[in-house]
């Protein structure tokens, strides 16, 4: 610990020592034969009952030392941040529309929330769980469009993801998945060029058919693991053997594939994703010339309010 105000220690020492001199000075004695026979007899007082002055002497140098401002050099404090940049890449095409119930009896797919529907409300629960992250969303079907870059505006978001749905490409027929995994990282390489580092970038695909139009999604499943992509892909019901290469190419970038047959395997699929993303992470940070007369003040107040607790006890009325 050092101090920036050292020049003030040569103003309060001296006041210091010329009230302690004032203050004996004025001690008034009694001159008697009996004192030194009483003193031997009974002793001196009890040590406790200097504990008002010591009191006082404390709080006076805890606010000297606080007046001469305090510091620690170097402090390290532990910060929370999260560093997350999450794009939703939504597939748009008809077949989202179908129950998400795959395998099961017509009666019950009745039942069921419809593919749209059922990513809905797991996402919206997801972005919800994850404040500390910038998140966007990508919509697909013949091209991909940009309908929200990553933002922390996650009620902005949420509105776009309640508006989005089968009809917005409506007079597109195809599904190009390498389309909506090349929007997102255009976005992402976007974002570094303009110096927007993060923790990391996570692309979260949704789809329930084959890729039939665009770009080659295995290229762009090579490009996210050079650039240290995560990626996701939640298939929807989908028919055997459907993005097979793609479900396998995705583990090279260090995500992985989700088969989901029915709303329990959407939920547990973004569960465990939000389990192993951690958007929360912590730091250490060094802080130069901290601040530390606080301390000091605190202890100087403490001390006078003891002072003044000790002063309504008849035990410690100071003696004369």
């Amino acid at each position: 610990m050092t101090f920036q105000h050292l020049d003030w220690i040569y103003i309060a020492v001296p006041l210091l020592l010329i009230a302690v001199i004032v203050r004996f000075w004025r001690r008034h004695y009694w001159g008697h034969s009996l004192v030194q026979q009483l003193q031997n007899e009974i002793g001196r007082p009890n040590p406790i009952l200097r504990m008002p002055a010591i009191l006082d002497g404390a709080a006076i140098g805890c606010l000297l030392v606080a007046l001469l401002g305090p510091v620690y050099p170097f402090v390290l404090n532990r910060i929370e941040r999260g560093g997350l940049q999450i794009m939703m890449v939504l597939d748009l095409s008809q077949s989202m529309e179908e129950s998400l119930g795959k395998g099961e009896s017509p009666e019950r797919q009745r039942q069921l929330p419809t593919r749209m529907e059922a990513v809905k409300a797991s996402a919206t629960e997801f972005i919800k769980r994850r404040t500390g992250d910038a998140i966007g969303l990508v919509v697909f079907s013949n091209n991909a469009y940009l309908v929200s870059p990553a933002t922390f505006d996650h009620q902005s978001l949420l509105s776009y993801l309640k508006l989005v749905n089968v009809q917005t490409l409506v007079n597109e027929g195809y599904t190009g998945i390498g389309e909506g995994l090349g929007a997102a990282q255009d976005f992402f390489a976007f974002s570094r060029e303009h110096g927007r580092r993060a923790k990391g970038q996570v692309i979260l695909l949704f789809s329930d058919g084959e890729n039939n139009f665009g770009r080659n999604p295995l290229t762009e499943i090579e490009r996210a693991r050079q650039e240290g992509t995560r990626i996701y892909f939640i298939g929807l019901a989908l028919e055997p053997e459907a993005s097979q290469q793609i479900a396998e190419a995705i583990e090279m970038t260090g995500g992985k594939f989700f088969d989901v047959r029915n709303p329990g395997h959407l939920a547990a699929a973004f569960d465990l994703i939000n389990t192993t993303e951690k958007g929360r992470f912590y730091t250490l940070q060094s802080t130069r010339q901290q601040p530390a007369y606080f301390v000091f003040v605190l202890l100087a107040f403490v001390a006078l309010l003891l002072r003044m607790i000790l002063s309504g006890i008849p035990y410690f009325v100071a003696l004369s």
